[in-house]
């Protein structure tokens, strides 16, 4: 059985460990991230990672960050190499949103189920993650 990995998440009020789930939203499909900190009771949900914004164009791999403490979100991404940000923003209602590129390999280490999970609902995922690792081998 492979150990739980626990990241490090500095924001305003301290630092959280946390375990991040990965998932897809209902709406549209696409990835979901959420955050869990390990409280006395067991590990339970802290915030989300991600927002879905159904009228913005993404990859699959890629999300909008929630904006609710997002410059200490995009710093603990960035720290545990998750994604690569981008420059590209969406607004709803009142709030900008940065898009992220996720790193599914990475994800892949932190919730192997949810990731897996994931991709068998994105098929052209697996066919570049296999085409990515045989190109990696032949070198």
């Amino acid at each position: 059985m492979k150990k739980e990995q626990i990241l490090d998440y500095d924001w305003e009020f301290g630092k959280e460990k946390i375990r991040l789930k990965v998932g897809n939203y209902m709406f549209g499909n696409r990835l979901y991230i959420g955050m869990l900190s390990l409280s006395s009771d067991g590990w339970e949900p802290f915030s989300d990672l991600t927002v879905n914004l159904p009228h913005v164009q993404v990859k699959a791999n890629e999300a909008f960050i929630d904006h609710n403490s997002s410059k200490a979100k995009l710093d603990f991404i960035v720290r545990h190499k998750l994604g690569k940000v981008s420059d590209e923003t969406a607004s709803s209602g009142y709030c900008t949103f940065q898009k992220v590129a996720f790193d599914l390999e990475r994800l892949k280490e932190l919730d192997p189920d949810g990731v897996s999970c994931y991709m068998e609902q994105h098929p052209g995922l697996q066919k570049k993650s296999k085409t990515r690792k045989r190109a990696g081998m032949e070198r």
